[in-house]
């Protein structure tokens, strides 16, 4: 009896709070909260216009370490060439635009399969992609999506295409960003991942699971922070505004921050991260040069309707040796990019470290040791340590017996 009296006691002090609840007060604790979660807070957190470095400290720099693999292409020779593409654009976008829709439930526009054609279709010929034919599709899906399928398949969902159909910049990123999976061989990675996580799943062993599941959830990280760098480096060659561009990464800001231990993506703040960091090592000069080069030199690509209706295959150019088209950075490339763009960003002894990482790799390039001399006078005059002299002085050595004539060395072995 005791007991059903506390009970109903209970019971009655329990609603007479419910009732007593104070919905004003709860509404300004909840409120409180979109200070940290609300989305246009978070979309533009981090979505600034990427800052110049503002060098403090006078660095020599003739411009001797080039990528190349270009010849320069003047303003009037590439408006020229723009021409007269925009003639078999035309006859493309009339075929396109023209085309019978059966279902508007599983077909996309016209309009809407020529903007991304001509998206894909420019970052293509600008980071010698044509040797392959290019499958686009776009999904009636609403949900913020794209993924790459196979190898030469990329699958836009209508919600991305129409949360950036006013921003190339944007979906250039975006689509750069699933043809970078591919060109990077990430497929091929995670296959593997998976094989070895299934394999655990079989023998029933605990430890072996848990480890491959970290595994596959580390490394499939990992392959999306490359991705968002290669993607942005082929919007880049293609002419596009990665200022603007960067608004995908805003948007995915706005997405949530899921606990990265539990997901194959970063976390949307740390690609962000990634990006700025990363953005700050690339040599836009170079590769802009390199994509007109190789837009000048490619012919317009034609698509064809595939036939499943809703989705379109860009065709590639002529066969085309492996030497001849895309290849990913190697080793020596990555160094000496980080290197020569630390030193200019006054990065000294990160530049030092990366052109001794390039100097193990290739002991013939007498640019390196000349800027490797450089940094270290850079750094000797910062701080008056003679250990740097010295080592500046034993760089521009290195630099005189591979290249004795040279004015630059010269003047620096002159110099010390």
């Amino acid at each position: 009896m005791k007991k059903i009296l506390f009970l109903t006691l209970a019971l009655i002090v329990t609603c007479a709070n419910c009732e007593a609840k104070d919905y004003a007060k709860l509404h300004i604790k909840e409120m409180q909260k979109s200070q940290k979660y609300a989305s246009s807070k978070t979309y533009f957190a981090d979505y600034a216009p990427q800052t110049s470095i503002v060098n403090n400290f006078e660095i020599k720099d003739p411009k001797l370490i080039k990528l190349g693999g270009y010849k320069e292409i003047s303003d009037a020779q590439y408006k020229a060439k723009l021409v007269k593409d925009n003639l078999e654009y035309a006859k493309i976008n009339k075929f396109l635009i023209t085309r019978k829709v059966d279902n508007y439930n599983t077909q996309a526009y016209g309009e809407d399969f020529y903007k991304i054609y001509r998206v894909t279709e420019r970052l293509i010929r600008a980071n010698k992609l044509d040797f392959i034919n290019w499958r686009i599709v776009i999904d009636t899906d609403k949900a913020f999506n794209a993924f790459m399928s196979d190898t030469n398949c990329i699958i836009i969902n209508t919600g991305a295409f129409d949360t950036f159909t006013n921003n190339e910049d944007a979906l250039a990123m975006l689509i750069g960003h699933e043809i970078a999976h591919s060109l990077l061989g990430h497929s091929a990675r995670k296959d593997e991942l998976y094989t070895s996580l299934e394999r655990a799943e079989r023998i029933n062993n605990y430890w072996y699971h848990l480890y491959s599941k970290k595994k596959l959830f580390r490394e499939s990280r990992k392959m999306e922070f490359a991705a968002d760098a290669e993607g942005a480096k082929l919007a880049l060659k293609a002419g596009y505004d990665l200022s603007k561009g960067k608004e995908l990464l805003g948007f995915l800001n706005t997405t949530g921050n899921a606990n990265d231990s539990h997901s194959t993506h970063p976390k949307p703040q740390e690609r962000l991260k990634s990006f700025q960091e990363n953005r700050k090592y690339f040599m836009d000069e170079e590769w802009v040069k390199q994509g007109r080069y190789n837009i000048y030199n490619s012919p317009v690509l034609d698509c064809v309707k595939s036939s499943d209706r809703h989705s379109l295959t860009i065709t590639r150019a002529e066969k085309k040796n492996a030497d001849v088209v895309y290849q990913p950075e190697t080793a020596e490339d990555l160094y000496l990019r980080f290197g020569y763009k630390s030193y200019v960003n006054n990065e000294f002894d990160k530049a030092i470290d990366y052109f001794k990482e390039y100097l193990s790799l290739n002991k013939s390039n007498y640019a390196v040791y000349l800027y490797t001399s450089y940094a270290y006078e850079a750094l000797y005059k910062k701080t008056g340590k003679s250990g740097y002299l010295d080592s500046a002085r034993e760089f521009a050595s290195y630099a005189k017996s591979l290249a004795p004539d040279n004015k630059y060395v010269v003047e620096q072995v002159l110099a010390l």
